[in-house]
C-alpha cells in the first residue's frame, strides 16, 4: 500500500468542521529524498524542512474538492512555510500532502485542539505602556493570551473621551494587521489627523488632545479563534501629551557597559519612550565577528533596553547596531520626522540603513 493510500484510509467517516484547501508551489533547486522531509504543524504554520526542487505541498481540512486556503507562502530558513490567512479551525483533522518532483507523495495528518467552551482569551499587554502618550501617537499594538478571530477590531475597540463618549474615527479605517499566531494585533491612528497640514488634520484634529484624559476599552464580546468570548474586557486609562516632531537621535542615549567575564547585562537608556514592538528586533549587539546572540528585554516604560548575552562578556570592542527604521510613539525614525513623506522611485532597491553606536568592555 503507498504512502498516500494508508493516509488516506485514516480520514474516511464523516467531518464536521469547515473543509480547506491549500496549495503552495515551491521551485527551490533539487529533488528532495522522501525520508529527508519533515512535515510539522508550528502553530498556525505549516512547514516542509528539506524541501527543494519544483515540490508542491497541498493542506486539507477533511475531505473533498474544496478551494485553497488564503494565506501566504514563503521560504525560510530552507523550510517551505505556509502562513494561513485565518487561524486554524478547532477540533479538525489537516492533512499535509508533500509531492517531490519525481517522486511518491508523503501525507501527514495534524489533529487541532478540540473546541473549549470554557473562555481562556485575555488582553494581555497594550503597548505603549506609559500613561502619557503624545498626540501624534501612531500606533497601538494589543497582545493577547490566545489566538483570535479577524475582522472585529473596529467593532471591539473603542476610544473613549474623559465623558466616556466613543470618539469616532480615530484608527485607520479597515486595518487589521496580525503576527503569524493571530495573537498580537497593530491598530494605526489614522495618519491623515496626524500629519499637520491634511485635510482630516485641519477639518479633525488630532485622535488625542494634549491634556485631555482617554479610556481604551476592548470588548469582552471579542471572540477568540475558537469562538468563545474573552474572560473580561481591558481598560487602559491614559491622558495626551504633547506631541513629539523630532526625530530619535542615537547618540543622545546613554549606554551602560557590563563587566568582563560576566552575563549582566548591556543596559541602553533612550530619551523618550520608543515602539515596543520594533526594539523587539532593530537593535543587535556585535562583536568582532558577528551579531551576538542573547535576550533582549524592554522596561521602564519602554525607555530601557537590556541585553543579557548567552556567553559572558570577554574585554574588547562591541557596537550596537541600530536599524533607523526604529520608531518612537509617534512614528518618527531615526533621522527622519513623521510629518515628512518621502518618496523613493520604485525601481530603486530597498535598502536597510544602520548607525553604529561601538563601545568598550573594560
Amino acid at each position: 500500500m503507498s504512502v498516500v493510500s494508508a493516509f488516506r484510509r485514516t480520514i474516511d467517516g464523516p467531518v464536521t468542521a469547515g473543509h480547506y484547501v491549500l496549495a503552495v508551489i515551491l521551485a527551490l533547486g533539487m529533488t528532495v529524498a522522501a525520508q529527508s522531509v519533515s512535515i510539522q504543524l508550528e502553530g498556525n504554520l505549516f512547514k516542509v524542512a528539506g524541501a527543494k526542487a519544483g515540490a508542491t505541498l497541498v493542506v486539507y481540512a477533511g475531505a473533498g474538492d474544496v478551494p485553497p486556503l488564503a494565506g501566504k507562502s514563503a521560504v525560510e530558513n530552507g523550510a517551505l512555510v505556509f502562513r494561513p490567512q485565518f487561524p486554524l479551525g478547532a477540533g479538525i483533522r489537516y492533512r499535509a500532502v508533500y509531492t517531490p518532483p519525481g517522486g511518491p507523495a508523503i501525507e501527514k495528518a495534524f489533529d487541532t485542539a478540540p473546541r473549549n467552551a470554557t473562555p481562556v482569551a485575555r488582553v494581555e499587554q497594550v503597548y505603549p505602556s506609559p500613561d502619557v502618550l503624545p498626540s501624534n501617537q501612531l500606533r497601538l499594538y494589543i497582545y493577547f493570551s490566545a489566538p483570535m478571530s479577524r475582522g472585529e477590531a473596529e467593532s471591539r475597540i473603542h476610544l473613549l473621551d474623559a465623558a466616556g463618549t466613543p470618539l469616532p474615527k480615530v484608527f485607520l479605517p479597515g486595518q487589521e494587521l496580525w503576527d503569524p499566531l493571530n495573537r498580537r494585533l497593530t491598530m494605526t491612528f489614522d495618519p491623515g489627523r496626524i500629519k499637520r497640514d491634511l485635510t482630516s488634520n485641519r477639518s479633525m484634529g488630532p485622535p488625542l488632545v494634549a491634556g485631555r484624559r482617554y479610556t481604551l476599552l476592548i470588548d469582552r464580546e471579542w471572540r477568540d479563534a475558537n469562538g468563545n468570548p474573552m474572560v473580561e474586557p481591558f481598560r487602559k486609562a491614559f491622558r495626551g501629551g504633547p506631541a513629539v516632531r523630532q526625530p530619535p537621535d542615537p547618540k543622545a542615549w546613554k549606554v551602560v557597559t557590563p563587566a568582563p567575564d560576566s552575563r549582566a547585562p548591556l543596559v541602553v537608556s533612550f530619551d523618550r519612550p520608543m515602539n515596543y514592538t520594533l526594539l523587539q528586533r532593530m537593535l543587535k549587539v556585535n562583536d568582532t565577528r558577528a551579531v551576538m546572540s542573547g535576550i533582549v528585554v524592554v522596561s521602564k516604560n519602554e525607555t530601557e533596553w537590556r541585553f543579557t548575552p548567552v556567553k559572558p562578556w570577554a574585554a574588547g570592542a562591541y557596537s550596537l547596531v541600530v536599524d533607523n527604521g526604529l520608531e518612537d510613539l509617534a512614528g518618527n525614525k531615526i533621522g527622519q520626522p513623521f510629518d515628512i513623506d518621502v518618496f523613493n522611485n520604485v525601481t530603486e532597491r530597498i535598502a536597510t540603513t544602520t548607525t553604529t553606536l561601538p563601545f568598550q568592555i573594560r
